[in-house]
């Protein structure tokens, strides 16, 4: 091995360190960015139905527990017979409240950081929207007649959903 040959290296590794850095130009940089944008941000009717499709999905596991509006998919008489002594305003902010909070829980957990960020923005729009919806399903499908008082299913559902994913969302941040 002569001189040279053991010189090179450190030659080469002395210019790499003395030349100037060299920026990639502005039509690169704009690519890599709105790349990596798209990437990072999600589309907000895949969000919005990935909510959805948990919402639905903890909905019915919970109609498996305990009927709302008198539509219930098991045997779970004795659960409802112990709400029967409630007041019907207290009932159904309670059954609302309660078991509608899953589907806010499952939402915070099933999320991506990106999409926890978007759904932070939407969320009561969302989950208003949804508990009125489903109210409306669930009085529509029930066989209970419409009462007044089952209207503050609506605010109690809006208020568990919100609570469930406003409680994960803070969770996740503070685990991650």
């Amino acid at each position: 091995m002569t001189r040279h040959d053991e010189e090179q290296p450190w030659q080469e590794f002395h210019d790499f360190e003395t030349t100037r850095p060299i920026a990639p130009g502005p039509a690169l940089d704009d690519a890599v960015t709105a790349r990596i944008g798209r990437k990072m941000r999600r589309r907000t009717w895949q969000t919005g139905l990935k909510m959805t499709l948990a919402q639905i999905a903890t909905g019915l596991a919970t109609l498996t527990i305990c009927p709302q509006f008198g539509l219930g998919l098991g045997g779970h008489v004795s659960l409802h017979a112990g709400h029967a002594g409630a007041p019907a305003l207290f009932f159904y902010l309670f059954c609302g409240l309660l078991f509608v909070s899953f589907g806010g829980i499952l939402c915070g957990l099933l999320l991506r950081r990106t999409e926890l960020a978007w759904a932070r923005r939407f969320s009561t729009t969302f989950f208003l929207g949804y508990a009125a919806i489903a109210y409306f399903v669930l009085t529509t499908l029930g066989s209970e007649a419409f009462v007044v008082a089952s209207l503050a299913w609506i605010p109690g559902a809006a208020l568990g959903n919100l609570a469930g994913f406003a409680l994960t969302r803070a969770l996740r941040q503070r685990l991650a």
